[in-house]
Parts: C-alpha cells; sequence; structure tokens
C-alpha cells in the first residue's frame, strides 16, 4: 500500500511539472512574440476608412511572354466589390461585379457576359494575377489582412528578425510571414508547387501594400502595384455600384471567358 501511495505521489509531481515548450507555442518565448504579432495583424485594418478607390498597374504571364492591364478597384468597404480592367489606352475589357459568391464579368469589346458562383472567384481567367477571391485581394490591399488571409493558425514559429511564420487554418491555407510589425510579408500555398506571394508597403501611416510580388512553380510570374489610393467624401452610389447588363447580351460560364490579349 505505501508503494502504491509513493508511485501515485510521484506521477502528481511529473503530471504538474512545467511542460517544455518549442518556439511558437503559447507559454515560451518565441510563442508570445508569435502571438504577440499575430494580434497585431489581426487587428490591422479596425478604423479604416471607406469608401475607398484604387488605381492599380497588373503585369502578368510567363518570362519573356507577359502583358500588362491597368485596373480600378472601388467599394464602400462592404462585400459588393467592383472592378473594371483596361488594356491598351484606356480600353475597358473586363467590368467585374463581386458580391458575396456572384462573380460577374462584362466584357464590352465582345458585348457578352460570364458569371461564376462559388467561395472562391478566379480571377487570374479575367487578368488579375491572385490565387484567390476579389474580397480577398481587397482586404490585403486596404490593411485588413485578418479577411485577406484568414483569422486562425494550428502552429507558429519565429524567423530571423523578428519575423514569425504560421500555418494558416481554413482558407485560404498555406503558409503566412509576419514581420516585426506584424504585417504579413510573404505567403505560399500549402502545396509546394503552388503559388508565392511578396508583399512590400508604403510609407504611409498605417503602412499599406504597394507592391504584390507572385511567383509558380510552373513559371507564371506577376506583378500587381498600387499605383494611387483615393478615399471619396461620400460613399458610391447604387448606380456607381451596380453592373448593368446591355440588352441582348448572353450570359455564359465564366469557364468560357478569354482574356483579350495587350
Amino acid at each position: 500500500m505505501k508503494k502504491l501511495v509513493l508511485l501515485c505521489m510521484a506521477l502528481l509531481l511529473c503530471a504538474c511539472a512545467k511542460q517544455p515548450t518549442t518556439p511558437g507555442t503559447p507559454g515560451s518565448e518565441g510563442g508570445e512574440v508569435s502571438g504577440r504579432l499575430w494580434q497585431a495583424y489581426a487587428k490591422a485594418g479596425a478604423g479604416a476608412k471607406a469608401p475607398y478607390r484604387l488605381q492599380l498597374s497588373l503585369r502578368f504571364g510567363e518570362e519573356g511572354n507577359t502583358r500588362r492591364v491597368t485596373a480600378l478597384l472601388w467599394g464602400n468597404g462592404g462585400r459588393e466589390l467592383r472592378l473594371d480592367v483596361m488594356a491598351g489606352v484606356g480600353t475597358v475589357v473586363a467590368k467585374i461585379l463581386e458580391d458575396g459568391e456572384h462573380f460577374l464579368v462584362y466584357a464590352p469589346l465582345e458585348n457578352k457576359a460570364y458569371f461564376h458562383q462559388g467561395a472562391t472567384s478566379p480571377l487570374l481567367r479575367v487578368g488579375v494575377p491572385v490565387p484567390f477571391g476579389l474580397a480577398r485581394l481587397t482586404a490585403l490591399l486596404t490593411g485588413h489582412y485578418a479577411g485577406a488571409f484568414g483569422e486562425a493558425y494550428s502552429e507558429a514559429s519565429m524567423l530571423a528578425d523578428g519575423m514569425a511564420r504560421y500555418a494558416l487554418e481554413g482558407k485560404p491555407g498555406g503558409l503566412l510571414t509576419l514581420d516585426a510589425q506584424g504585417l504579413p510579408v510573404a505567403w505560399r500555398e500549402s502545396k509546394g508547387d503552388g503559388w508565392r506571394m511578396e508583399i512590400v508597403y508604403d510609407e504611409a501611416t498605417p503602412p499599406l501594400p504597394r507592391r504584390l510580388s507572385l511567383t509558380h512553380a510552373k513559371g507564371q510570374r506577376a506583378i500587381l502595384l498600387v499605383k494611387e489610393r483615393e478615399m471619396p467624401d461620400a460613399p458610391f452610389t447604387g448606380d456607381q455600384m451596380r453592373l448593368t447588363l446591355p440588352e441582348g447580351a448572353p450570359l455564359l460560364p465564366l469557364s468560357q471567358y478569354r482574356a483579350p490579349k495587350s
């Protein structure tokens, strides 16, 4: 009986002993730092101004074979978003409306409309070089980083220069790197042969993304530049947010869309 009591006491002492921690886990020094960076990341964009209008420049393709378009992105801070894509000298080649999971494109040069419905929006097909939807892209460009990459991670590890890397949960998933201020500076898809993104910031207060550089293992490259940011005094009207299709324009699946060459 005495031996049994001693054995129970020994087990209790072992259970109460401080467990070893690894970098990036709560309770360790690395875990406390990565936790603070994540909190800064999660709070970014709180109280950000809306409405907004962004002028963008996009170049994408493969090395030695790229094309360039410009774009105008605007919204009132809600889920309804508008984007016009232009090639050449201001020629609009695509008018885009995204409202939640509804994605509509009108191509003026061919007078055809294309639709997509689902949890993701294939912006790559319409000349916007990002591997996720318009809502996530807008969240990233306007500083709402949790809206772009998600609000939860499964594990974290510290890197050099006070940065931390997080394995993201949910969509879009992948690995996200935050700098010492909690700003996302790199992201890559979970699969090793997918997309990678590097994010460069301007000197605004707070700093906001100025350039997104994307590469894919299969050779695709893309650069998105924010050329100008506007903060209108009044929200965009319903007419300004609406995408009205001309009478007689056929409505086709987005899989049939072919982006015109610039």
